[in-house]
C-alpha cells in the first residue's frame, strides 16, 4: 500500500480511499471462497485488518459482489460474526502455534 499511496498502511486516515479499494479486493478473494469453499465463518487477521473500518466495507462489498447468488442468512443479513477479526486479535497466530505444539506434544506422549 505504501507504494501505491505513497506512505504506509497505518498513517492513512480511515477515510482514505485506500479502504474502500482494499476492501474490494478482499471482498473480491472472499466471494470466492464462499462459492467455493460455503465457510460457516471467515475470520480475516494480519496487518491490514487491524484497521477496523475495513470490516463494515469488506462485508458491504461481499454482498455486493455475490449480488443475491447465495442466499445464506448470514451473508446476505448484517450479521458481524460471519466475516469477522480473530478473538485473539494480534495474539492469534502465536497462541495457536502453541496451543498446535502442546496437541501434539500431547499426541506423542
Amino acid at each position: 500500500m505504501q507504494e501505491r499511496w505513497g506512505q504506509p498502511a497505518e498513517n492513512l486516515p480511515a477515510e482514505h480511499p485506500a479502504w474502500a479499494l482494499e476492501a474490494h479486493y478482499i471482498a473480491l478473494a472472499l466471494a470466492d471462497y464462499i462459492c467455493v469453499l460455503s465457510p460457516q465463518k471467515l475470520i480475516l487477521g494480519g496487518g491490514i485488518m487491524q484497521q477496523e473500518q475495513l470490516f463494515p466495507l469488506i462485508r458491504e462489498e461481499v454482498r455486493t459482489i455475490l449480488n443475491g447468488y447465495i442466499r445464506a442468512k448470514d451473508i446476505m443479513k448484517e450479521n458481524p460474526h460471519y466475516i469477522e477479526p480473530p478473538k485473539l486479535g494480534k495474539q492469534a497466530g502465536v497462541l495457536g502455534a502453541i496451543a498446535l505444539a502442546i496437541q501434539a506434544h500431547k499426541t506423542i506422549q
